[in-house]
């Protein structure tokens, strides 16, 4: 029966994804904590992340979509992802996972309240948000939130956000995924983890897409968040 739920959770995170462009960690990591350590999941859904970043950057462009504040965002979220990894190795797999649980409680809540604030964007901030999600990206292998949120602020269209979104994470994930093997994070356990996940994640995406212009995005997005939220607050409380 464990395997079933897990099939679909990873089946539910890539519909999600495939509706609504990103959110496949943020939905899957918390609950799938109830059956693998965070050290486990972390690698594997960094792998996922690089892979669907990768089909993305294939895909041809008419114009030059990455522009110098947004270079400086991605060479400080490369940097940091270095630091998160490094301080992944310092951080027990219960303090982990707590730390996982409250982050995703506040990110929930933000979502659901759906705080809005528009600052003026300045350029420091492209590196201090680099920074910030890079750090995120090594450690718990989740970025795509906060940085989507930056990128809305800094009012990028959705070509733009796209390219952007993309290699930020490609990158990142690259040198995370260097960094576990030398950490000894990614594991023959981590491979075999990702064989069954990756089928459903392009499974689920793909499907998804399809029912983009039929299913409610907003809908879909407040359940996906609901039963992350629920998750969290099961994982800190156990």
């Amino acid at each position: 029966m464990e395997i079933v739920w897990i099939i679909l959770i990873v089946l539910l995170a890539s519909l999600i994804k495939g509706i609504t462009g990103f959110g496949f960690a943020m939905v899957s990591l918390p609950l799938l904590m109830f059956w693998y350590s965070p050290l486990e999941l972390i690698p594997v859904l960094m792998i996922s992340n690089l892979l669907s970043s990768a089909l993305i950057l294939l895909q041809k462009k008419e114009q030059k979509l990455v522009s110098k504040p947004f270079k400086g965002l991605i060479l400080f979220g490369a940097i940091f992802t270095i630091l998160g990894v490094v301080a992944l190795n310092f951080i027990s797999e219960d303090h982990l996972a707590k730390f996982v649980a409250l982050f995703f409680i506040l990110l929930s809540g933000i979502s659901l309240l759906k705080v809005r604030y528009h600052p003026v964007i300045k350029k420091p901030w492209y590196k201090l948000a680099g920074a910030l999600c890079g750090f995120l990206t090594g450690c718990i292998s989740i970025s795509g939130p906060p940085l989507a949120l930056f990128l809305n602020f800094a009012n990028t269209g959705k070509q733009q956000f796209r390219e952007i979104f993309a290699w930020f994470s490609l990158i990142t994930a690259i040198i995370a995924l260097i960094a576990y093997y030398f950490s000894g994070i990614l594991t023959t356990k981590s491979l075999e983890m990702i064989a069954l996940f990756l089928p459903l994640l392009f499974i689920g995406s793909f499907v998804g897409k399809k029912l983009n212009k039929k299913v409610s995005t907003v809908l879909f997005r407040q359940f996906s968040i609901v039963m992350s939220l629920v998750s969290c607050v099961v994982l800190l409380l156990g």
